[in-house]
């Protein structure tokens, strides 16, 4: 009790104490390695949940407590076919031992939807339904699960009675209002949209939904879905992009800023840093490298690889508009603009903080021919042309612009295309060489009083 309550308060110190005082006498003690578990996954240690995870199964085989917190731990990290395997048997053994209820059918659901494997997921809930059948909050994560899996007729239902017996709740309002959206219902998308406004005018989720609703592009994406996105799959991010989407961009930028900076003085901005693979692939370096990201998860993983000297918890466009002028060598922006619609405030930023001679390199994703600038699509990403790139960097001033066509990752099998941009700001030969005093112990560049 005590334990847990550290871990929630955040006294992680304290917690690991007590844990160790505990095994003393408790070593082979399964609640110690659960809990154990859960202060690694506090003090974002992957590695360390997950070895604790293991050790909690091992001294508990048979116990599904601990068969399905393995599931979660195997699943967090995307390790999907021992995380279903975990999954399945603890309900097995609570099955057989009859202690079956729904918390733990509701577990393994969401293990099995955090792996996108819905049909599973519904089948659990709907077997966490039948035992409890007044859990108003099991019927809403049976309407979520829909809603991802895309069938979005059979969420409207489920949300639409939900608000029957909850009038105006937000969170089922908005639901109702996204599955509207993919099933193609605007009007009523718009009715939704309009009366969570109501409740919360300046709501920038409800204004990006409404906007879609009404037939406009907004302009970027709101900070709370992008963090959603990324915040609940930090630890498996890395697998992920790499294994599994052949996401090579960091590798090949780095190799890049390599050759720029051969003697790895150049100081680099990274720009949604995420899980921080630019840091990764070009390791140590003698100029100061920056991550930049919205999600502390991400950072937090990032930091595991030691190259960076700093990192600031800000999104894209308020980290380049509170960054002083003529401060950084090169600045990446790596699979984040298809987060950002508009680039009018990015370029000219990115121009303006970059060194005389610096250059800014960033992806995005190919836009169908004859679309608008800037468009979103059904996955709430944007897609740009490659002309409207172009007139915005030249607006800037920037010169020795190159644009590369690229296949950025997979997704279901498929390739993403893309294109690769490298635009450099014209050296200067009139300005004296930028120096700066540098100490043995790096500091952050911007901004002095940010998250580090």
């Amino acid at each position: 009790g005590s334990i847990e309550q550290q871990i929630k308060r955040n006294q992680l110190q304290e917690a690991a104490h007590q844990l160790n005082l505990l095994a003393k006498t408790a070593l082979h003690d399964p609640r110690i390695f659960l809990l154990g578990s859960r202060l690694a996954e506090a003090a974002s240690n992957p590695d360390g949940m997950l070895q604790a995870a293991r050790k909690a199964y091992q001294l508990a085989p048979q116990w599904p407590v601990a068969a399905i917190h393995l599931a979660s731990v195997l699943a967090s990290r995307g390790e999907a076919e021992e995380a279903m395997a975990s999954a399945a048997l603890a309900i097995q053994q609570a099955t057989t031992s009859g202690s079956l209820g729904s918390q733990l059918l509701n577990k393994a659901a969401g293990v099995a939807h955090t792996l996108g494997r819905y049909q599973q997921a519904l089948g659990w809930l709907r077997q966490s339904e039948e035992l409890d059948p007044r859990d108003t909050s099991t019927r809403y994560k049976i309407g979520l699960t829909l809603l991802s899996s895309r069938a979005f007729s059979g969420a409207v239902d489920i949300f639409t009675a939900l608000l029957v017996q909850r009038p105006g709740n937000p969170s089922i309002l908005s639901a109702r209002l996204q599955a509207f959206l993919g099933e193609k219902n605007l009007e009523l998308a718009i009715q939704d949209g309009e009366a969570l406004l109501v409740q919360d005018p300046t709501n920038a989720e409800y204004q990006f939904y409404l906007a879609i609703a009404r037939g406009e592009t907004p302009r970027t994406q709101p900070a709370s879905i992008v963090l959603g996105l990324f915040n609940s799959g930090a630890d498996r991010f890395d697998r992920h992009l790499v294994v599994q989407l052949r996401y090579k961009l960091p590798r090949d930028v780095a190799q890049m800023i390599k050759a720029w900076h051969p003697d790895g003085k150049g100081d680099v901005l990274d720009l949604g840093c995420g899980t921080g693979l630019l840091g990764a692939c070009l390791g140590p370096i003698e100029g100061v490298l920056v991550g930049v990201d919205l999600s502390e998860q991400m950072i937090a993983q990032a930091a595991h690889h030691n190259v960076y000297d700093s990192f600031h918890r800000v999104n894209v466009l308020d980290a380049l508009q509170a960054t002083p002028g003529d401060v950084y060598h090169v600045i990446t922006a790596l699979d984040v603009l298809i987060y950002v619609g508009s680039l009018e405030d990015v370029i000219p930023n990115a121009h303006r903080i970059l060194l005389p001679g610096g250059r800014f390199v960033f992806s995005c994703e190919t836009g169908v021919d004859g679309a608008a600038d800037y468009a979103l699509q059904s996955t709430y990403r944007y897609t740009h042309q490659r002309g409207y790139v172009q007139r915005q960097l030249d607006a800037a001033g920037f010169k020795d612009i190159e644009m590369e066509d690229r296949v950025l990752r997979h997704e279901a099998g498929q390739p993403v295309q893309g294109f690769l941009v490298i635009a450099r700001k014209e050296a200067q030969a009139t300005l004296k060489a930028v120096t700066r005093k540098r100490t043995t112990k790096k500091v952050p560049v911007w901004p002095p009083k940010s998250p580090t």
